[in-house]
């Protein structure tokens, strides 16, 4: 369990961006020591510290490595600069339906999942209760109120602000807006990561868990039955999961050709390539929305 994840930055994808070049660029080095990352892009060691501690929350890197995922490798090379709100859309779903980074987790799962209006003071008294033990009163009365506060902040005043999630209405108030709107093959991706965590190697999952399941894309990205289905269907017209209907228990199969890796090759086009396929999946993305 992580309380202190941001502490008390929302995250700068800007500077996330250099360091992820930067990684990216050295690739032949399995661990790059932070310093040389703070010598090279003058980016202050405490800072290049909590960004990295982000950046593996954001399923960017490898957990206590400099090592970037497959997810790193694919925004790097074609969404460098987080301009894609596919990009947001995966980094949002990764952190939030990650339990051990517990304020982040519950702020979307407990607070905005069940209130329309919420603020930071409120949340850090209301939600957080059973931790008093595990933490000195110090961390539980100052930094997690500042925790908290930095991840409303990420919402509204970070890239992530433009997934239109919540709006500040006064001086740490903030509304949830609804309905959302999440593309496709963002879904189809983080439907996957679900599948594999909820239901390893498991061929099918019903509507129900997808959209009602705990940590379910539904879930965590506040999407509604009806949207749901929605883009189900479209994902099921392009052929990348079959969507079957039993009455009360509709279901969708995976394609055992539909990976994450796969996905990440249509939203961001196959590494290292400019030709029809490529092309081919920037229609596909046209298509679906």
């Amino acid at each position: 369990m992580k309380l202190q994840f941001t502490n008390g930055y929302r995250p700068h994808f800007d500077q996330i961006s250099r360091i992820l070049q930067y990684i990216n660029n050295h690739e032949g080095n399995k661990k790059i020591p932070r310093s040389k990352i703070v010598d090279s892009l003058g980016i202050p060691e405490k800072q290049v510290d909590n960004l990295i501690s982000m950046m593996v929350g954001f399923g960017l890197l490898k957990t206590r490595t400099s090592i970037i995922t497959p997810l790193g490798e694919a925004i790097v090379t074609g969404d460098t600069y987080f301009e894609s709100i596919e990009s947001l859309w995966i980094i949002h779903y990764t952190v939030a339906s990650n339990p051990k980074l517990v304020v982040w987790y519950r702020i979307i799962n407990e607070v905005m999942a069940n209130y329309d209006q919420f603020g930071v003071e409120w949340t850090a008294e209301e939600f957080f209760d059973d931790l008093n033990d595990q933490f000195s009163e110090r961390t539980i009365t100052q930094k997690l109120p500042t925790e908290v506060g930095a991840v409303y902040a990420s919402y509204t005043r970070s890239e992530l602000a433009k997934l239109s999630l919540i709006n500040e209405v006064g001086k740490g108030l903030f509304k949830r807006n609804e309905p959302v709107d999440v593309p496709p093959l963002a879904f189809l991706y983080t439907l996957i990561k679900y599948r594999d965590s909820a239901a390893p190697g498991s061929s099918a999952m019903t509507v129900d868990e997808i959209t009602n399941g705990a940590d379910s894309p539904g879930r965590v990205m506040f999407v509604n039955e009806y949207r749901v289905r929605n883009i189900l269907s479209k994902l099921h017209d392009h052929n990348l999961i079959r969507l079957e209907l039993f009455g009360d228990l509709d279901q969708i199969s995976f394609n055992n050709s539909t990976t994450k890796d796969s996905v990440l090759d249509l939203i961001y086009g196959e590494q290292g390539t400019v030709d029809d396929k490529e092309r081919d999946a920037k229609q596909l993305r046209l298509d679906m929305d």
